[in-house]
């Protein structure tokens, strides 16, 4: 457990300039990857996706929607159903915090070797899956 706080502070440290300079926190940056790689998605998807409850999601939302991060529509199968994107400004924030972020990755592979970089990201992967699943 150690070793993984260890590494999230690292990049925590690496990111936030990166992040400041977009104009985005960690958790808008994390909304905006999951509603511009997955697509825009249902206020209760994106709570399972970020691992939180729905009222966190929608005070998360909201303030980033008064910041015109992202849009709120009715869902199209079910008009009660609130569902979120990105919005344009949502989408060139995250463009910028992405490519650096992506530099970081870059040297990241560089120090570590692509291998290395590869099982890393696994084993997270893998990680958090079986956490999920207790």
């Amino acid at each position: 457990m150690y070793a993984a706080e260890e590494l999230a502070d690292a990049l925590s440290e690496r990111l936030a300039p990166v992040l400041a300079a977009a104009e985005l926190t960690a958790t808008q940056f994390n909304v905006l990857y999951m509603l511009i790689e997955d697509g825009p998605m249902r206020l209760s998807a994106l709570a399972e996706h970020q691992r939180c409850v729905k009222s966190n999601v929608s005070y998360i939302t909201r303030q980033m929607q008064r910041e015109g991060l992202v849009e709120l529509s009715s869902s199209e199968d079910d008009q009660r159903a609130r569902v979120i994107s990105a919005s344009k400004l949502g989408r060139q924030r995250y463009g910028v915090a992405k490519a650096a972020a992506q530099k970081i990755e870059q040297a990241l592979r560089r120090a570590l070797g692509a291998e290395a970089t590869d099982n890393l990201a696994r084993a997270c992967l893998e990680a958090a899956a079986a956490l999920d699943s207790l």
